[in-house]
């Protein structure tokens, strides 16, 4: 390229034949460059004085930078003079003019093609092997030149911002043809690299003649980073930047390059920073319509921004789980203030606290997941949740296993220590656990707020937004799943397994459809959890707080109402009737209303008598194989009560020759029910049987001794589980006692002589004033 000013002076050169032979005339015209610590040097008449301005430099050069500048604006305006290459007349076949050319890095071939044209111009420049020059360089002597108008002739190329920058001026650059380009011609032209045109050998970068033809017109290419394909396509479709697609559709053409590289040029503000985005920005605004042909499908697109957590049925579902909160609100207020009845203290009040704790924590969770989704919120939930569940199940599985042993054990005559403080202590170990994973859980791979953006099915430029609560792994949410399932399925086991314990204690039925109804919610909940990656993220929340607050309701009506409605249906008139089996045969049985005697009141009383009597039947089973023989002894003690809750006159005790089975003891009809309440009267039946041997004396007594242990234990471990009502317990065991004593005095005396009556009569007197002692003593309704 050569400025038009140079062209006016000299046309011929605008085509290589008016360069070809010329070395005399190329050497005149052509000088060469000089930076200004050179000039300084060698040139400056004042040695660039800054007293005295010699028109070209104002003062020496300050910086490194400076002193290797060809030009600096009002500085100094670049200087251009011959050399020993200019001198034809030292040098005549060597001597050449100057060109200025660029990087080998760059694709030039200005060496090859000066060389084989026969067009004897070199360049001079500082950077080897070609002696080029540098990008800024380059410019700074294209503005030297102009700055005074001295001859220049350069390598350059378009479009270009320093060709438009001087466009309509005397110093446009206007291009040399050479000659023309051909497919051969290109491919012999010296290629890149060490081995090329960056080659230290001359020979070697100037090539062959074949290469020297001008340079090929080609269209503008694109250049895009490598990873910009994967780096769009690495995302999912909804979150996908359209950049790639429409770089790889987009065409420009090279008038509209130029008007772009114009406007940079000549805005002037910031031209190496922001003029060339202004330039760009400027232009699409000029010709956005003509783009919108390279927008790629889809785009651009709608995000929908509509917060789904506001919906109805989000709302809804909070509602719910405020309704289950305050049931168990209200649930737990009815059990503290009933806790002395009867059934509650069964139950054990502080174990279905404990569980009406857990079922408030697992209705929090559920008004938690109506709620839009945050870090604490979403944390909350699965702690909330996965404690609740923990403690509105554990401790009445640990309390219907802890039955289930004694029952078993009490079966097999073998001694169980069950603590109220161990219960508690096991509830509490089972319930760490499950707060030292949620721990690790939140430490770890917490639970956190992330927005799933989805197309919709019908319109590929609208995305929707899922906003939901999740870790990087999944399998957090599945342990908890398994954990809750886990409870579940113990309950069941246990629910099983206490079908046989006694009537009163006997929860197995609740527990089954407790753990029934938990493994319901839980598998709907788990099926929620698996189709997470499809449908709508608050709809999902909104189903799982629906089901956790079901289940809360669910399992209060389950469990709490019944005991509830046994409480509110009890009338204070009504009739109890207690059976009480005594040791060794022993039993009694008693008829009274709620307001007689308060050791009889008690229901729970009457609850540990029922146990002591399975508990001696049991028993029984132990007797030695040898026993002489099955004769018992009956003791009745029947009270009569009126309906006003006015005592009979006296009471009435009746002894009577009863022989029972070995191992099993019937309970006697009450034959004496109807008559009247103030007779009093006490009957010996004197035809009693001859016992065997004395020597089964010792036998008796040893058996009567183990029997009275295993009823003291046995009586030990229902007091650790159901408090009070001791007193009623000593009458029942002295009661037993008593009997069993007066039974081994008989047996005793009466293995003497058949045939002596006389003691016969002697013994059952003293037998009948020792049974009216007792009873009076022991003030026994």
């Amino acid at each position: 390229y050569v400025p038009s000013f140079v062209i006016e002076r000299h046309p011929e050169i605008s085509s290589f034949w008016g360069l070809q032979n010329q070395r005399e005339k190329m050497a005149s015209m052509f000088k060469r460059p000089y930076t200004w610590e050179k000039y300084c040097q060698l040139l400056s008449p004042t040695n660039c004085s800054s007293s005295f301005y010699d028109g070209v430099a104002r003062r020496w050069p300050e910086t490194d930078a400076e002193r290797g500048v060809y030009y600096k604006s009002q500085l100094y305006t670049g200087h251009f003079a011959d050399t020993a290459k200019n001198n034809c007349t030292a040098n005549p076949t060597t001597c050449s003019g100057h060109i200025v050319d660029a990087p080998c890095s760059w694709s030039t071939n200005l060496e090859q093609q000066a060389f084989w044209n026969d067009i004897y111009l070199e360049s001079d420049g500082p950077n080897e092997p070609n002696d080029s020059y540098s990008y800024g360089q380059m410019i700074q002597t294209l503005r030297a030149a102009n700055e005074t108008k001295s001859n220049i002739i350069m390598w350059w190329y378009k479009p270009d911002g320093l060709v438009l920058e001087f466009a309509g001026s005397d110093a446009e650059l206007h291009p040399v043809t050479l000659p023309p380009a051909s497919e051969k011609c290109v491919a012999k032209r010296v290629g890149p690299g060490v081995n090329g045109r960056c080659s230290s050998d001359i020979s070697v970068r100037r090539g062959t003649k074949a290469g020297s033809c001008d340079n090929d017109h080609h269209a503008l290419k694109k250049v895009v980073c490598s990873r910009l394909y994967s780096d769009t396509y690495d995302v999912s479709p909804p979150r996908r930047s359209p950049a790639y697609d429409f770089i790889k559709s987009i065409q420009v053409t090279d008038l509209e390059m130029e008007d772009m590289l114009k406007h940079w040029a000549l805005r002037g503000v910031d031209k190496y920073g922001y003029d060339g985005r202004d330039a760009v920005c400027t232009w699409v605004r000029d010709n956005l319509d003509d783009l919108q042909r390279f927008i790629p499908r889809g785009y651009p697109r709608t995000l929908d921004g509509r917060n789904r957590y506001k919906e109805s049925y989000m709302y809804a579902a909070m509602a719910m789980g405020i309704v289950a909160l305050i049931v168990v609100f209200s649930t737990t207020f009815v059990t503290y203030h009933q806790r002395d009845t009867r059934i509650l203290r069964l139950a054990n009040v502080q174990f279905l606290i404990l569980m009406l704790i857990g079922f408030s924590f697992v209705s929090l969770g559920a008004i938690l997941f109506a709620t839009q989704p945050s870090l604490v919120s979403c944390t909350m939930r699965q702690w909330l949740v996965t404690i609740g569940y923990t403690l509105g199940l554990v401790p009445l599985v640990v309390k219907v296993g802890a039955i289930n042993k004694l029952v078993r054990s009490a079966r097999k005559m073998k001694r169980v220590v069950l603590s109220r403080k161990y219960l508690f202590q096991v509830v509490l170990s089972i319930v760490t656990i499950a707060i030292i994973y949620l721990i690790a859980w939140s430490i770890v791979d917490a639970p956190t707020r992330t927005e799933e953006w989805n197309l919709s099915e019908k319109d590929l430029d609208f995305i929707t937004v899922n906003v939901d609560c999740s870790s990087r792994y999944q399998f957090w949410v599945y342990i908890t799943l398994a954990w809750e399932f886990m409870l579940c399925l113990s309950a069941c086991v246990l629910s099983v397994q206490a079908r046989k314990v006694a009537q009163e204690f006997n929860e197995s039925h609740l527990l089954f459809a407790l753990a029934f109804s938990h493994f319901a919610f839980l598998s709907m909940r788990a099926v929620t959890q698996i189709l997470s990656s499809t449908g709508s993220a608050s709809v999902r929340a909104a189903v799982a707080s629906f089901l956790l607050s079901s289940d809360v309701l669910a399992a209060i009506s389950i469990y709490f109402i019944p005991k509830f409605i046994i409480i509110a249906k009890k009338k204070p008139t009504a009739l109890k009737k207690v059976t009480i089996s005594g040791m060794n045969g022993v039993s009694g049985a008693s008829d009274f209303s709620q307001g007689g005697s308060e050791a009889f009141q008690s229901e729970a009383g009457s609850r540990r008598a029922v146990i002591l009597s399975e508990a001696n039947a049991r028993a029984k089973e132990i007797q030695p194989a040898a026993a002489p023989s099955n004769i018992k002894r009956k003791v009745r003690w029947v009270t009569g009560w009126s309906k006003n809750g006015q005592s009979a006159p006296s009471p009435r005790l009746s002894l009577s020759k009863t022989t029972f089975p070995q191992h099993h003891q019937k309970k006697e009809e009450d034959s004496d029910e109807e008559e009247d309440s103030d007779e009093s009267s006490i009957s010996c039946n004197n035809d009693i049987e001859s016992s065997e041997e004395s020597s089964h004396d010792t036998q008796q007594s040893q058996h009567q001794l183990k029997l009275e242990r295993v009823q003291d234990d046995s009586q030990s471990q229902v007091d650790r589980i159901i408090p009070g009502t001791e007193s009623l317990t000593q009458k029942i065991k002295s009661i037993a006692k008593h009997d069993a004593s007066t039974q081994k005095g008989g047996i005793v005396a009466l293995r003497g002589d058949e045939g002596n009556e006389e003691e016969k009569e002697e013994l059952c007197s003293s037998t009948e004033s020792s049974d009216e002692q007792f009873i009076e003593n022991a003030n026994i309704p």
